[in-house]
């Protein structure tokens, strides 16, 4: 039998674009029956068959609004109109719809894209890893990471595991593997997400450190060696290193990132040993644009939350900046919604304000969006979520760009793609630790405004259930400073003592985010009410001693460049010297701490300062303080706690 006619029957002698009925003869059925069998045989020899139908290319039901995929996909339809096309002629075919999928999935047409690798695949049919085995490749990967981004994570897995079982090089296997970290992580199994990037870099030739906890002192030499191997190079001459094109290095460094952000959630010390890898090798190897600005933004991030360089930092995320800006237009947009979390992770550390870091961590949501990368739309949701928070926004503002999200912590949803997917609200691919931290928000925004929880929402117990069931210290220290916000806000300073023994180090977990700042400004605050209320002067030098430290690192921060922390500071030696005993002290010290909050619109600060203020009856103005206190408080919605002060008052 030649290529062709093996191409166009199956063992049946069906035609690829037959559809017999039950009861049929088979159209030249002699050509593979044995015994002759032909169209002229009795009715007692028909073999009864139920209707089979080959699926075409017209069956995959493709919808565009791209004028360029409608005329691949057009230019494929108007190719594919005989019946008796050959193999040869449905590669080009499942290649046309391979360039129409890739198109669609630059343009955020996911969905779209989807379909398109669906019928190429099917143009090829079993036969497409023997015949045509680069296209079908790539069909099956970008189809994988299509379904990835839909969330459909049954075809997903389908798809990889079709292309893992191949007897293919470790490089065309390199795709698939990226996607299963990627959806490993977006389903909380980051211990297993990180075993299997380890693994992958052994394949590839590369050591990675393994999956257990590091000391400091190893943190520490890692520190000074890659310090010392980046010398005094400025922003400009790490933009400016040779280009590295060896696909090998690049791959190994693409999972040195995702190993990375598995780190982060569940081994944070193991996190920098991992960073100081990549940054060496772009320093040793060159630049590939993607991963170079994940390793030196992630570097800029040591820099700023362990290390105590802000100005270092900026200069590692100015870099990535200058790296972007000679790439072609275009070429690496994705990469900008990753390059924008560096407003949560770096910016707010010196002279950015955080009303001034919304803007962008909103555009980098927008373009994770539209690009697919759904792990860094969300992570810059978050931070655009917890940013509106602190920066004093209203919280009915806040309260809306939560609950567009409220269900996310139970199931992942399934992402569409719209003209509409620039709006906040637009769901997309999730992950349970996510919801679970923007639930947290959610949850502080009811408790303020007073809004009760519906039996089936996901509390604060819940969230901690979780996060020791998937064992990941972030989500735990996130939920924490959650709880204790509301803590310090209500004025339950036992509870909030409480909290802070079981929290654990939040500061290392929550490395380099705004929300571990917040955790050490509320950590001091409670341990100086807590040092006040000690009976006996044990306690009270026990609890004033961790003050005190806790005060020197937003002193250091300060000092460093965060505008962010300075009312921080103020209130804080405000609180320190009335239990000194030094009123004259306090009252200066609230002075300033209200006048920089006012001047930075941080109503709920001003609320929270105002009300201290009023509880030490500072310079005889207590009922003025307090007065503030509610005005801003009711300003920024926070209805419960307007209750509380009003009853208080009241009771006085």
């Amino acid at each position: 039998m030649n290529d062709e006619e093996d191409s166009d029957y199956d063992t049946l002698g069906l035609h690829w674009n037959d559809e017999p009925q039950e009861g049929g003869v088979l159209p030249n059925a002699e050509v593979s029956i044995e015994g002759g069998v032909s169209a002229i045989t009795t009715p007692e020899h028909y073999i009864p068959l139920t209707q089979i139908k080959v699926p075409q290319n017209n069956e995959v039901s493709i919808t565009t609004t791209n004028p360029i995929i409608d005329s691949i996909i057009e230019e494929v339809s108007s190719t594919h109109t005989t019946t008796s096309s050959t193999y040869e002629e449905r590669i080009e075919i499942a290649k046309r719809y391979l360039k129409a999928g890739l198109k669609a999935s630059s343009s955020g047409e996911f969905d779209t894209a989807s379909s398109c690798f669906t019928a190429g695949r099917l143009q090829l049919g079993s036969k497409g890893w023997e015949c045509a085995y680069s296209t079908m490749l790539k069909l099956c990967s970008e189809g994988a990471n299509s379904a990835y981004v839909l969330g459909e994570f049954d075809k997903m897995n389908e798809l990889i595991d079709e292309v893992l079982k191949q007897p293919i090089s470790i490089e065309d296997k390199f795709r698939v593997y990226e996607i299963k970290m990627l959806a490993l992580q977006a389903a909380g199994n980051n211990h297993e997400s990180l075993e299997l990037g380890i693994d992958i870099r052994r394949q590839l030739g590369f050591y990675t450190p393994p999956n257990k906890p590091v000391s400091i002192l190893m943190i520490l030499l890692g520190y000074i060696l890659t310090r010392i191997y980046m010398g005094k190079r400025t922003r400009e001459d790490l933009a400016s290193l040779p280009e590295l094109t060896n696909q090998r290095y690049i791959m190994a460094q693409r999972i040195l990132v995702l190993i990375e952000l598995d780190c982060y959630a569940v081994q944070p010390t193991l996190f920098p040993l991992i960073n100081y890898l990549n940054v060496l090798a772009t320093l040793r190897y060159g630049i590939s644009p993607a991963n170079a600005c994940d390793a030196l933004g992630g570097f800029g991030i040591l820099l700023c939350g362990a290390f105590g360089n802000p100005q270092r930092g900026r200069d590692m995320a100015e870099a990535v900046r200058l790296i972007l800006a000679k790439t072609k237009p275009g070429e690496l947009t994705h990469i900008i919604s990753r390059t924008c979390l560096d407003q949560g992770f770096v910016y707010h550390w010196t002279t950015t304000t955080l009303q001034e870091t919304l803007a962008p961590l909103l555009k980098g949501y927008q373009i994770g969006l539209d690009t697919g990368d759904v792990q860094s739309a969300g992570l810059n949701q978050l931070m655009h979520i917890s940013h509106t928070y602190f920066a004093g926004r209203k919280l009915a503002e806040v309260d809306e760009l939560t609950s567009a999200n409220v269900g996310l912590q139970n199931e992942t949803t399934t992402a569409t793609r719209s003209s509409d997917i620039q709006k906040l609200d637009v769901s997309l691919t999730q992950s349970r630790i996510l919801g679970s931290l923007i639930q947290v928000w959610y949850l502080v925004v009811a408790e303020l405004r007073g809004r009760e929880l519906d039996k089936s929402e996901l509390n604060f117990d819940g969230i901690l259930k979780f996060a020791n069931e998937i064992d990941n210290p972030a989500l735990r220290s996130y939920a924490s400073a959650g709880q204790l916000e509301l803590k310090v806000i209500f004025s339950e300073w036992d509870k909030a003592i409480d909290i802070l023994e079981q929290a654990g180090d939040v500061r290392a977990n929550l490395l380099a985010l705004f929300a571990g700042v917040r955790f050490t400004f509320l950590e001091a605050l409670v341990l100086i009410k807590a040092a006040r209320s000690s009976k006996t002067w044990y306690k009270r030098w026990k609890w004033k001693r961790r003050a005190r430290k806790s005060i020197n690192i937003i002193r250091r921060w300060m000092k460093r460049g965060n505008v962010n922390v300075i009312h921080y500071l103020h209130l804080l030696e405000a609180e320190l010297a009335i239990l000194n005993g030094n009123s004259n002290m306090a009252k200066d010290s609230y002075s300033l701490a209200i006048a920089v909050a006012e001047n930075n619109g941080l109503i709920q600060d001003q609320a929270l300062i105002h009300e201290l203020a009023s509880a030490e009856g500072i310079d005889n103005h207590g009922d003025y303080h307090m007065k503030q206190a509610i005005k801003c408080y009711n300003e920024w919605g926070a209805t419960k706690k307007v209750f509380q002060l009003k009853d208080s008052f009241l009771n006085q």
